[in-house]
């Protein structure tokens, strides 16, 4: 078997759940498979080590970064479990690995230990180191459909009506995880009204600044993250509907305007920046890429 998959797909369908179940077969074979899955499930299988990013250290919630320490935990483990079978190590997802954490996994795949498998989810391949792609066997997620989507929710809730399950998968992308979202938090209002102002031929300030001004409350972290897909889900719709439309100059000014606030948007997460205005500067950005598309027509 390869040393390094690389799981890539949309955030929410379903790729780290895949990851688990690779991990519970390879690591349950000619064992309990329900012991060995128990311990998988608490965390506790010596021959499993899942990385994500870590809580933070006061309060609650999580860091903003896989960094170069957790990455660095990867060492220890493949020590300390050397008379092991199989060593699986699940990096979920590699989308949050700043470039130093990066870096040290590349380290780990140019020489891998035996018997090692590195299991790597990736939401944006934009996101990802080529060397560290190149170094793995991609398996590609393709997106969830609205009509699988739609009957996945009414197993996990049963009690919403089939129009509020209908709207929420075709709204989410392909991820069930946002349609749950949508469903289950207020988010669906959340999306849709991103996707409208995103749409607009000139900001509507006052629509913009209540939109942040809803978002960006204490306690609304999941609303400001489905905002965010949403704004960035509207772009890149746009970009490629210009590019399907022969298009290509305005179609490679959005793509390129995705690209730079995709990286606006990360640094603005790892360093904590007043979320507002990266709201506010997204939307002043887009109104410029458009007016230059529109200048060199």
């Amino acid at each position: 078997m390869h040393h390094a998959w690389l799981l890539q797909g949309e955030a929410g369908i379903g790729k780290a759940t895949v990851a688990f179940a690779m991990a519970r077969h390879i690591l349950g074979a000619g064992q309990d498979g329900q012991a060995v899955a128990r311990q998988i499930a608490g965390g506790g299988h010596p021959g499993l080590l899942h990385l994500a990013r870590p809580p933070v250290e006061r309060g609650t919630g999580f860091r903003t970064q896989i960094t170069v320490d957790e990455i660095r935990r990867l060492t220890h483990f493949f020590q300390t479990t050397a008379g092991l079978g199989w060593r699986i190590a699940i990096i979920d997802p590699a989308d949050d690995m700043n470039r130093s954490a990066a870096n040290a996994l590349l380290k780990m795949l140019e020489e891998p230990p035996a018997r090692s498998l590195f299991l790597i989810t990736n939401h944006r391949p934009g996101r990802i180191l080529p060397t560290i792609r190149s170094r793995c066997r991609v398996l590609r997620f393709a997106e969830l459909t609205p009509d699988e989507i739609a009957r996945q929710l009414a197993e996990d809730v049963p009690d919403s009506t089939q129009d509020a399950r209908q709207a929420a998968a075709a709204s989410a992308g392909g991820s069930l995880r946002t349609a749950l979202q949508h469903l289950m938090s207020g988010g669906l209002e959340v999306s849709e009204t991103t996707r409208r102002l995103v749409a607009m031929p000139a900001p509507d300030w006052t629509a913009i600044m209540a939109l942040g001004d809803a978002v960006t409350l204490k306690g609304r972290e999941a609303a400001y993250t489905l905002m965010a897909q949403a704004a960035f889900r509207a772009v890149a719709d746009e970009a490629q509907a210009l590019a399907m439309a022969g298009d290509l100059v305005r179609a490679e000014r959005l793509a390129a305007f995705w690209q730079a606030e995709d990286a606006r948007w990360r640094e603005a997460e790892a360093f904590n920046l007043d979320r507002k205005q990266v709201l506010l500067t997204f939307f002043n950005g887009l109104a410029e890429a458009r007016a230059d598309s529109a200048a060199f027509h």
